[in-house]
């Protein structure tokens, strides 16, 4: 339960992040293949496999970008 509230906070982190970016910009996120900002935005707010490692990834390099 504690878990999913984390996640929970991450994802919300996440997606306050890509909604400042144009929508149709185009990512390259963990070798999948370029998506859009929309695109992605969708992934992680249908919460697919896609969509929760797009959320690691994204607060992976939060972490490493906050102890540089």
């Amino acid at each position: 339960m504690k878990e999913e509230l984390f996640y929970d906070e991450q994802k919300r982190l996440v997606l306050e992040r890509f909604k400042t970016l144009n929508m149709d910009s185009k990512l390259m996120l963990g070798g999948e293949g370029e998506v859009t900002v929309k695109e992605l935005i969708r992934h992680i707010e249908n919460g697919d496999d896609f969509g929760r490692r797009a959320v690691r990834v994204q607060i992976k390099m939060l972490k490493i970008l906050a102890n540089a």
